[in-house]
Parts: structure tokens; C-alpha cells; sequence
């Protein structure tokens, strides 16, 4: 089994949060060390997949959680229970 066999093994066997944070890092290496670089998000934007991360999100059942036929980006304030927040001073 090669290298990259083995990483994408252990890499496929994490829970999408914890694929995303190693998709990151790998990343960041890639950066420090001057290597170009084809943006995984970009080329799966371009193909008409997702980003990593908001896959992450939808696996983990984070996107699409509230189901509404309001505007929340306006109204939001409205819809949310503000009774257990305290103010500090």
C-alpha cells in the first residue's frame, strides 16, 4: 500500500469536521512550503460540487437544520429567544 493509499485510509475513516481540518492543514503545508496549488473548494466549486467545508456542514446535518419559509437574514430577532441572555457591564 502506498503513502497515499495509507493517508487516504486513515483520512476517509475521520468524521467530515475532523476530514475538513486535515484538508486545512495540508493546505497550510502546501502554503509554507511554496508548493502550487489547485484549491480543492474552487475545482469542486467549478465542477459544480460543493466546498469541503459546507460538505462537512451538510454531513454533519449542521446546513439545512431549521426548516422555514421566512427570511431569517432580516427577521431573525424574531425567532429567537433572547430570555437566558445576561448583559455585563
Amino acid at each position: 500500500m502506498t503513502s497515499a493509499n495509507k493517508i487516504a485510509s486513515e483520512i476517509s475513516a475521520l468524521p467530515p469536521h475532523l476530514q475538513a481540518e486535515v484538508l486545512d492543514f495540508v493546505q497550510f503545508v502546501k502554503k509554507r512550503d511554496g508548493i502550487a496549488k489547485v484549491s480543492i473548494a474552487d475545482s469542486n466549486l467549478q465542477s459544480g460540487g460543493d466546498a469541503p467545508f459546507f460538505q462537512a456542514l451538510s454531513d454533519a446535518g449542521f446546513v439545512g437544520c431549521i426548516e422555514t419559509n421566512e427570511q431569517l437574514s432580516t427577521s431573525y430577532k424574531q425567532h429567537i429567544d433572547f430570555s437566558a441572555a445576561t448583559v455585563n457591564h
